[in-house]
């Protein structure tokens, strides 16, 4: 089992509490084209200890395309980036209701100044390491971090796997890796619907920064897979 993602299925609800909404599983066979998604909603999300922070890959800018919104506060809620260093340092990139298909530009320039639509925000990072944020137009309520949340965890993270996908009002293209789908619960998870379909977007461009634990996980699975290899040999 990779490190990357977890094979645990309790986090995601396999329904909706509205019949009339779609749930996280429907809402990525609904973007894919000729078939399914390739991708569980339920199974395929990365280990929370993988999607908490990011950074903008070599290319320099980040562009995030707004998929769908599922919510009572769907006029309120708004997305974001926020300093890994500084949670009280943020930026929004999507602010309250949004269509399918609105696009923000991220980047981080060498200053740690944040841009946003080839825009100067006037914020600064300590670096090109951040996190995602879902909130309202007074700053973050929910943190890719989910110690930041008492521990709850609001956001999924998907992976592109290579499926054709197509995202109104642009013409379909591969779902890439390196382009991650990102699902949020906007109720505090241990008292809500856990069906992560009230605000969904795809990032392209940022690589997760893995938390220090998870690398040492990573790590000594690493080795132990060295061992067993070794034994093999023997």
């Amino acid at each position: 089992v990779s490190a990357w993602a977890t094979s645990a299925s309790a986090l995601v609800s396999t329904t909706s509490p509205d019949p009339g909404n779609p749930n996280l599983q429907s809402i990525l066979d609904g973007i894919t084209v000729g078939g399914d998604s390739s991708v569980n909603a339920y199974e395929d999300y990365l280990d929370d200890g993988m999607d908490s922070y990011w950074q903008v890959a070599g290319s320099g800018g980040s562009v995030s395309t707004f998929v769908i919104e599922i919510a009572g506060n769907s006029n309120i809620n708004t997305f974001g980036v926020y300093d890994r260093y500084d949670s009280g340092s943020w930026v929004e990139l999507f602010s309250g209701p949004q269509t399918t298909g609105s696009q923000s530009l991220l980047s981080i320039l060498a200053d740690g100044s944040v841009v946003v639509n080839f825009d100067d925000t006037t914020v600064d990072f300590a670096a090109n390491e951040f996190g995602f944020y879902m909130g309202t137009s007074d700053g973050p309520l929910f943190y890719s971090d989910s110690l930041l949340n008492g521990d709850n965890d609001q956001m999924v993270a998907y992976n592109g796997t290579g499926d054709q996908i197509q995202i109104d009002p642009f013409s379909a293209g591969p779902w890439i890796p390196g382009e991650y789908i990102l699902a949020w619960e906007d109720v505090l998870y241990a008292n809500s619907d856990q069906d992560f379909n009230d605000l969904v977007v795809i990032v392209e461009s940022v690589v997760p920064v893995p938390e220090p634990g998870t690398l040492a996980l990573l790590g000594l699975g690493l080795a132990g897979l060295g061992a067993a290899r070794r034994r093999q040999k023997a």
